[in-house]
């Protein structure tokens, strides 16, 4: 086969895995943010850019020199800014203006550069070291960009950091033998620009694809974990990852409470000022619960106007005083709802969670212990004991004569406190 024709054939073969790389990429679920969508344009120009390279990189086997040297370097390093764009775009970020003016001053002088030394005589090999240092600048800040903006969770974001780094280390320390590469003979040069340029797009456009669809899984997960109307986490949450998280607490060393509360008559909130009003009742609670809140603990929203904490690195006595300071936060803080101020009080009940307890079944006393809290009269605080009765404590705010219920303890058996008349 001709070299003409082995050239053709190459041109074709890396146009069309250019092609399924672009459609691939409108495959890709679209961000809504204006920045972020635009990142898959940006790839398929990348995609565009390199094949357009390797076209113009085919002209010095036909002696158009000055053309091929122009075309390349100008394609090359355009296809480089691509990936830079591609990952600014990719984390929402805009383009400064002083940025565009240097990318463009930048590929002007590259390509009066170009034409100078092709006038100055042949300076090929000056020519393709000014490429490489050429790509190397837009391929490098896209690294360092990725290393400042990239989410640390994200394997698709760490993978794309990997690859890029490797192409900065790779054009620096693969440079000569590229330059190597161009004295040998057209088909071999064809053929190892060829590859490089498959590898190339096939290695970016993966770890490309990678980023965006861990970071929707991301993005899915917190969706799946959070309770859209409050910002808490939600029960999903509870069942599967607070386990974990209890579990390394205790591995630490760390005591845990678990203060379950809801708000007190929330359904006269409801029949009184609309649903409207309930819901607005429910996140200012979910604000105030969440105003107290030190570092570690865990807000849970488990359904209707039931609330879970989880006080991480907190013995009894603390969560208890907290608990108190809780009760009377939120009686001191009236929902303002149009002109009415509508005031709130909650009912809570503590535990103090047993080293290696099943947290699915404590949950059922610690909703006994609310239950209770309910029964004797509302806005105060009890606290499940590890022995045969409750301990209920008042607010302050309140009569603190209230009369502890005595009797065993029902153990797992208790109705959850959202399904009680409040």
């Amino acid at each position: 086969m001709h070299i003409n024709e082995i050239l053709l054939l190459q041109i074709a073969i890396l146009g069309v895995i250019a092609a399924v790389g672009m459609m691939f990429t409108y495959a890709l679920p679209a961000p809504s943010h204006k920045h972020k969508a635009s990142s898959g344009l940006y790839a398929r120009l990348f995609l565009f850019f390199v094949w357009l390279s390797y076209g113009f990189s085919n002209l010095q086997y036909i002696d158009s020199v000055l053309l091929y040297a122009l075309g390349l370097n100008f394609c090359a390093t355009l296809a480089a800014y691509m990936v830079y764009m591609t990952v600014l775009k990719r984390f929402g970020q805009p383009l400064p203006t002083a940025h565009r003016l240097c990318i463009l001053l930048h590929l002007v002088s590259l390509e009066a550069l170009t034409i100078g030394l092709h006038h100055a005589g042949d300076n090929m090999f000056l020519c393709q070291m000014l490429l490489l240092v050429s790509i190397l600048i837009p391929v490098g800040m896209a690294a360092l960009k990725m290393m400042v903006l990239m989410d640390q969770r994200s394997v698709g974001d760490k993978l794309l950091f990997y690859i890029l780094s490797g192409a900065v280390v790779g054009h620096i320390l693969g440079g000569p033998l590229y330059m190597f590469a161009l004295s040998a003979a057209p088909e071999q040069q064809s053929f190892i620009s060829f590859g490089l340029n498959v590898i190339v797009m096939i290695v970016f456009m993966l770890g490309f694809v990678v980023s965006v669809m861990h970071s929707l899984v991301i993005r899915l997960r917190k969706q799946i974990y959070r309770d859209p109307l409050t910002g808490c986490k939600n029960r999903n949450y509870f069942y599967d990852v607070a386990p974990a998280l209890i579990k390394r607490a205790e591995l630490q060393g760390q005591a845990v409470c678990m203060l379950v509360c809801d708000i007190d008559h929330f359904k006269q909130v409801n029949d009184s000022y609309g649903h409207l009003a309930g819901d607005k009742a429910l996140r200012h609670f979910s604000q105030l619960l969440r105003s107290q809140l030190f570092r570690g603990d865990i807000l849970i929203r488990m359904g209707g106007e039931e609330f879970l904490m989880l006080l991480v690195d907190c013995n009894l006595a603390q969560a208890s005083a907290r608990a108190e300071v809780l009760c009377q936060h939120v009686a001191a803080q009236p929902l303002q709802h149009d002109d009415d101020a509508i005031s709130l009080t909650a009912s809570f009940g503590l535990l103090a969670l047993p080293a290696k307890a099943d947290v699915f079944e404590i949950i059922g006393e610690a909703d006994q212990a609310l239950y209770q809290a309910k029964n004797q009269g509302r806005n105060q605080v009890v606290i499940s004991q590890p022995v045969t009765k409750q301990s209920p404590v008042a607010c302050p705010s309140l009569s603190s004569n209230v009369v502890p219920v005595s009797g065993q303890r029902a153990k797992l058996v208790g109705v959850p406190a959202s399904l009680q008349e409040k």
